[in-house]
């Protein structure tokens, strides 16, 4: 039940990605001092199932997925600029964040699900 619940949570992420107007990427590199990789559960193999990342002096997950593909980008997000981003996030715009794990050489797809919720 909750692999199919998991499944569900990624491809409606992905839905959402796929067809939001608001997209910007923003790429950072990983700190081993202040950040740390979930790992998944009940596997046999290591998988990496997200990211918690400092932000406004805060731990926030991002969950994640590896990117498959090898072309090298480029950092273009200081962590200043992310605890500006988490920050002042909102639910009209539509953010795509990459991290970056230096000692693997790899990057990751990120995306952190909770946002707030504003009352008038």
């Amino acid at each position: 039940m909750k692999k199919i619940y998991f499944i569900t949570a990624i491809t409606m992420l992905l839905g959402f990605q796929a067809f939001s107007q608001n997209h910007q990427k923003f790429v950072f590199e990983f700190d081993k001092k202040t950040d740390e990789i979930v790992f998944r559960k009940d596997t046999k193999k290591q998988e990496i199932s997200g990211f918690t990342i400092l932000a406004n002096n805060k731990k926030v997950f991002f969950s994640s997925n590896p990117i498959s593909n090898n072309s090298k980008l480029k950092i273009n997000t200081s962590r200043k600029q992310l605890d500006a981003i988490v920050k002042n996030d909102n639910t009209n715009q539509t953010y795509h964040f990459i991290i970056y794990l230096k000692d693997k050489n790899r990057y990751y797809s990120v995306d952190h699900i909770v946002r707030k919720i504003s009352c008038e």
